[in-house]
């Protein structure tokens, strides 16, 4: 399977693990093409390149029980009560809660599906291509230091209040700012990723900035210097930078 993906800019593709608790979902994602995280329980940042699902106990039968054995592309994501999803189950006690609808392609199966030897109950976890296709183990997935936690922090510090999973179009925003005349939509993905996000027909004004977790792990004043400026544009504050020297 890594043969196919020898290049590095398609490796650095990152990937969302998700949990799988019943065979209904990953039926529903094979045939169907979609899986679904309740708004209120999703991880402050759903856009990824890539869906990787942990199957629970509950695939015991199909010897499949805590592993990661299948991942498939991400197309494009929705926000949607559970009635609009499942529409047989409309009343269901959370029908009226809403999810966020991920689209996505085929199912790719993993040449050595990825054990938890010391994991049992996994939430999400952000990874990238190169680490799932090589991991011997859910523990080799995890990263420290993640650049996006980075940026989070430091937006935090300068008290800004960063939003998470704010829909542009049929794409996540990873971080989005409000400023007085629009929003501030941020990527923290290499430039050579192949998803866009694009503008919904809204009256709100956007800007769109992309920064490279290379960028950010690099040089973090300087993005929060291009954060400072666009936020400017749209009418907003000043940073102060410098913040804690990057690492």
């Amino acid at each position: 399977m890594a043969a196919h993906y020898s290049s590095a800019d398609t490796r650095r593709r990152t990937v969302l693990v998700a949990v799988i608790n019943n065979s209904a979902d990953l039926q529903r994602a094979a045939d169907e093409g979609w899986y679904r995280i309740p708004q209120r329980r999703a991880p402050r940042r759903i856009g990824a390149d890539y869906l990787a699902f942990y199957q629970t106990g509950a695939f015991r039968e199909q010897a499949e029980a805590q592993t990661i054995t299948f991942y498939a592309p991400t197309r494009r994501y929705r926000l949607m009560t559970r009635a609009e999803l499942l529409p047989a189950e409309i009343d269901h006690p959370r029908a009226t809660d809403y999810y966020y609808r991920i689209e996505i392609g085929p199912l790719q199966r993993l040449e050595c599906p990825i054990p938890s030897s010391t994991f049992r109950r996994l939430t999400f976890i952000h990874t990238t291509l190169d680490r799932l296709l090589q991991a011997s183990d859910i523990k080799d997935l995890y990263q420290t230091d993640d650049p996006f936690e980075q940026l989070w922090s430091a937006l935090r510090e300068h008290h800004l209040r960063p939003l998470r999973n704010r829909l542009v179009g049929d794409y996540p925003a990873d971080i989005t700012l409000r400023a007085r005349r629009g929003y501030l939509a941020i990527d923290c993905i290499d430039e050579s990723a192949a998803c866009e996000i694009h503008p919904s027909p809204a009256t709100e004004r956007w800007e769109f900035l992309r920064l490279s977790p290379g960028q950010i792990e690099g040089d973090l004043n300087g993005c929060l210097r291009q954060i400072g400026a666009a936020l400017i544009r749209l009418g907003g504050s000043v940073l102060n930078t410098p913040v804690a020297e990057a690492r």
